[in-house]
């Protein structure tokens, strides 16, 4: 390891790890950071001093496989198993030993350590690895840390290393933290783009995989060795796997894998050398970008995408979504080829999109479901945010809506705090709703239910063990497969389409909780008609924000939070008229159920008993154009029972009128050309400079939204209806609005007729933008000098001049020029074509009046 980039500066990182309270390391990919650091501080004198004899020094990693990876990596540098000196601990995983000092871990497992003691008395050194990454448990672990360091232990010392990040501000944050930096080791990579843009909502299969594929077939001619291929997700690299086992001689070519899903021993057959000594072509999501280093890759092809997850606040749901990686993360992929040798990158994208690509990657805190970090701020008695120091600050909107949740879970009381039922939740490996599921009801339900609500858990915990999607969304078929693949593995595989590598993880958990739960382990037996009955209702206490009750059209339903949810039309389940929704994307309109089961609408009366709410409502019904009162029995947004109201509530009514009112737009209203007219008057008087200064409201469809229950409240008494609403008069409800200058300046400054030199009348067109105009035979103007002017003398009226036959023929704000001008011009050619009309050379010493010729 001395030759690494990093060696020269381990005797300093070391010194001012033991001298300083936090450091901040910058080391670029391939640098050795993740190997030669924690082995340099272990080794060190520092460590092996007195003061830390019995501590610990605990690494965090992002990711299970870089865990097991780098701590095999560190043990065989000291010629040693994993489990001595260097261990590691991932979920449903330990390694480690009474002699282990230098412990590799997820960073989950370090903020249950932080739980159970907050001093972390046996710790002298917490290293935060690939800390760019910007995991929320990294971000959660680390303000924890930095709240122990601070008031509970000054011995503690954090090391945050990175390749990629804004070192300045991690080391303000750490107090002025020194920050140290290292080179990598940079061999060449040559970078290929596309020559045309490849738009963002590409459809894999049909735009990207060809043009992938090219890139491989091209990338395999110029480079010797192995090639790492970088996708968005499990599904892509499916696809791609065939794709290219279909067009390479598999004795030549060996197509790997590698995601977080796969088996440890799936995962180190993608990590290390082909056995038969083939080429390796290794599909991989973004858990290769860092920490992992696989040996013999001199090329890397990148998609450019990746599957991130992301929290909807308003519908209090996450979504999965491909998108475009930053900057910072095409280049750590980039890296990947030149780590060992000089490489070469293939990049779908062009090089004007490169230029596009955000620099780095977004915070996970901010785009994340908080109810975890919630949960975990409760227990270590902290209900607002903002008491702790955050290098990114979870949103306020969010953590609030984690609150709520974890209330409704009973897992905090009303002001935030743990409950006794959130600290038994504290102990299980697993999200607080699953958690839920798991103490559903534990006094009172029988051993039967606990062992189904553990295999439950378990398959929510996990990707869907069933990989066909032909097998629907009934979360019950799921249990059934689980049950089957307990008893009999071939059997089952024959039987159900299952993704082996989940259903064993889900195996596992399930045992795990059981044996947690006190349970022993004997094997249990459901037929349908119990899981029928019982697994629904175990999903509604883990996710009583997601009850459903099916709308119109069958496969459509509404959800107690009030979105909307749709299952596939040829769905089984979409039979059903209730059900507990588990597993759904965060849609804006309505989200596509991936698992549910099946609930008896009965059952949200004694699941939710305590959350039953009975009362009056007013609703309009749209298909009736009424008002409807009735008496309701609702579950947050579903309606379980509902019965006509005979008397009425008139201000609950009219109050329901007002906001049926606001929601149509004011579509409702008694709209004519009368007040209609009115109204362009002043919205155009407004509109004029000057105006507001005068006090005057611009009565733009806005501003009568806004004052709705000002301006239209007071005039609804005895408006039962909708029927009733279209018979009141808008225009002296409107006019009540301005006081009596104001209506005084609208008759002055924009007046609603003009009145011609003949006496007549002629109504005046008003457009908020346009001046105001009106339509007058010319002759009735003979002796008007010039355009009249509105708004204060600021605007001039427009006049469109009509030929006898009331057609228009000219259009001027000018008159007077009009008549000195264009008037000749237009009288020329008029009595060529209406000879027995007047168009006299004077036309201002003319009477004004009719336009025919008078009888001698």
């Amino acid at each position: 390891m001395n030759n690494l980039p990093i060696s020269p500066l381990l005797s300093e990182i070391v010194s001012t790890v033991a001298s300083s309270s936090n450091v901040v390391l910058q080391a670029d990919p391939g640098a050795g950071k993740s190997t030669a650091v924690p082995l340099a501080v272990l080794l060190s004198d520092w460590f092996q001093s007195e003061q830390n004899a019995d501590k610990k020094i605990i690494m965090l990693e992002p990711r299970r496989l870089a865990v097991r990876s780098i701590a095999r990596y560190l043990a065989k540098q000291l010629g040693e198993k994993v489990g001595e000196r260097v261990g590691y601990q991932v979920r449903n995983e330990k390694v480690v030993s009474e002699k282990t000092r230098l412990e590799i871990v997820t960073e989950g497992i370090l903020t249950r350590r932080l739980q159970s003691d907050p001093e972390l008395g046996d710790v002298a050194l917490v290293i935060f690895d690939e800390f760019h990454e910007r995991s929320i448990h990294a971000d959660l672990a680390l303000t924890l840390c930095l709240d122990s360091q601070s008031a509970l232990n000054e011995e503690l010392k954090m090391l945050v290393m990175s390749a990629t990040i804004d070192t300045e501000a991690v080391s303000k944050f750490l107090d002025g933290a020194p920050v140290i930096r290292s080179e990598g080791r940079a061999y060449p990579v040559a970078t290929h783009y596309l020559p045309q843009t490849l738009p963002s909502n590409a459809k894999f299969k049909w735009d990207v995989l060809p043009l992938l594929k090219g890139s491989v077939m091209q990338a395999l001619q110029q480079s010797e060795k192995d090639m790492l291929v970088f996708l968005a997700g499990q599904g892509e690299i499916k696809q791609t796997q065939q794709a290219l086992q279909e067009s390479l001689n598999e004795n030549e070519f060996s197509v790997l894998p590698l995601y977080g899903g796969l088996k440890p021993e799936q995962q180190d057959q993608a990590i290390q050398p082909d056995p038969q000594g083939r080429r390796k072509i290794v599909l991989t999501t973004n858990i290769a970008e860092t920490s992992l280093t696989i040996e013999g890759i001199d090329c890397v092809v990148d998609s450019g995408f990746a599957r991130k997850l992301f929290y909807d606040v308003n519908s209090g749901m996450s979504r999965l979504q491909i998108q475009r990686i930053s900057a910072a993360s095409a280049e750590q992929r980039k890296g990947r080829a030149g780590r060992l040798y000089a490489g070469v990158c293939y990049r779908l994208w062009s090089e004007s999109q490169q230029a596009q690509l955000s620099p780095f990657e977004v915070e996970e805190i901010l785009v994340t479901d908080l109810s975890d970090l919630c949960l975990e701020l409760a227990q270590w008695g902290v209900q607002d945010v903002k008491s702790l120091r955050w290098l990114t600050e979870p949103p306020a909107a969010h953590f609030q809506q984690a609150q709520q949740l974890l209330a409704q879970l009973d897992l905090l009381n009303d002001k935030g705090q743990i409950t006794r039922l959130g600290e038994q939740a504290m102990t299980f490996a697993c999200s607080p709703r699953l958690a839920k599921l798991l103490l559903a009801d534990k006094k009172t339900q029988s051993e039967q239910i606990t062992r189904l609500a553990c295999d439950v858990a378990a398959l929510l915990s996990e990707r869907d063990v069933l990989q066909d999607r032909d097998s629907g969304a009934d979360l019950t078929i799921r249990v059934l497969a689980l049950q089957a693949y307990r008893q009999d593995r071939n059997r089952a595989k024959r039987d159900y389409p299952i993704l082996i590598s989940a259903m064993e993880q889900a195996l596992l958990n399930s045992r795990n909780w059981q044996r947690q739960l006190g349970l022993n382990g004997k094997t249990e037996e459901y037929d349908s008609a119990f899981l029928q009955n019982e697994v629904g209702k175990l999903v509604a206490q883990a996710f009583p924000d997601r009850v459903a009750l099916q709308r119109k059209g069958g496969h459509r339903y509404l959800l107690a939070n009030g979105r909307g949810a749709t299952l596939e039309e040829s769905d089984p389940l979409s039979r059903e008229s209730c059900l507990a929704v588990a597993n759904i994307d965060g849609q804006a309109r309505e989200g596509r159920v991936f698992l549910a089961a099946p609930l008896d609408k009965n059952e949200i009366e004694t699941l939710f008993a305590g959350h039953i709410d009975e009362g009056a409502v007013y609703q309009y019904d749209e298909a009736r154009n009424e008002v409807i009162g009735s008496v309701q029995r609702r579950y947050q947004a579903l309606v379980l029972a509902e019965e006509r109201l005979q008397e009425k509530d008139e201000a609950a009514l009219q109050q329901c009128l007002l906001e049926t009112v606001k929601a149509k737009k004011l579509s409702l209203l008694p709209w004519n050309e009368t007040n209609q007219a009115w109204l362009n008057r002043v919205r155009w008087l407004a509109s004029q400079d000057g105006a507001s200064e005068k006090g005057l409201p611009d009565f733009s469809d806005v501003w009568l939204l806004d004052n709705l229950e000002e301006w239209l409240g007071p005039y609804l008494a005895g408006v039962g209806s909708v029927k009733a609403l279209k018979k009141i008069d808008l225009l002296p409800i409107l006019q009540a609005q301005l006081p009596y200058e104001m209506q005084q300046a609208l008759e002055q400054e924009a007046p609603k007729y003009y009145v011609a030199p003949s006496g007549k009348k002629v109504a005046v067109r008003y457009a908020v933008g346009q001046n105001p105009t009106v339509s007058v035979q010319l002759q009735e103007l003979f002796g008007e000098l010039a355009s009249p002017r509105l708004a204060w003398g600021s605007v001039p009226l427009t006049f469109e001049l009509l030929s006898p036959a009331r057609r228009p023929i000219q259009v001027t704000s000018d008159l007077e020029n009009f008549w000195k001008s264009s008037y000749f011009e237009v009288a020329k050619e008029m009595r060529g074509r209406y000879p027995k009309h007047r168009w006299p050379e004077e036309p201002l010493l003319e009477k004004a009046g009719r336009s025919i010729k008078p009888r001698n």
